[in-house]
């Protein structure tokens, strides 16, 4: 063993004697370190809640207004008379639609990209691509964007 691994010091202090004459001093004394922990991986946990926020909302309120959208687009079917009130309601429904369907996961990616998520950021763009996908495979943005102008126009 080398001589700087045979001090006596350190070999009473494993044998929990002390070997020091003077009365330990202050731990909050400027001369002694500290033996606070030190943080080194600051963990933040509010992006996992704004992540789950931003999923429910996709999902959920794409769901919601699709159903609406079905539903308000079924009552304008069955009834004898179309109205004003009635096209609107519907052109709100799928304006709800867009939101959700394309702006959530639009807002998520753009977010993640802000703070540096590559994961998050990565799945968002996957959503925003699922839904671009399903409701552009039902009706073109083109008359989507029509029906919305002819409602309010």
């Amino acid at each position: 063993m080398s001589p700087k691994k045979k001090n006596p010091r350190n070999r009473a202090q494993r044998n929990g004697t002390a070997t020091s004459r003077t009365a330990p001093a202050d731990p909050r004394s400027p001369g002694r370190p500290s033996r606070t922990p030190v943080v080194l991986d600051d963990r933040r946990r509010w992006p996992l809640a704004v992540w789950t926020v931003l999923a429910v909302a996709w999902l959920g309120g794409s769901a919601l207004f699709f159903v609406l959208y079905l539903a308000e687009g079924l009552n304008l079917l069955t009834s004898g008379e179309v109205t004003t009130e009635a096209r609107r309601a519907t052109a709100w429904h799928l304006i709800w639609l867009l939101v959700f369907a394309l702006g959530t996961p639009l807002a998520g990616a753009i977010t993640a990209l802000v703070v540096r998520r590559k994961v998050a950021a990565a799945m968002f763009s996957a959503a925003l691509l699922i839904s671009a996908g399903a409701l552009f495979s039902l009706a073109p943005p083109t008359e989507m964007l029509s029906a919305i102008r002819g409602a309010f126009g």
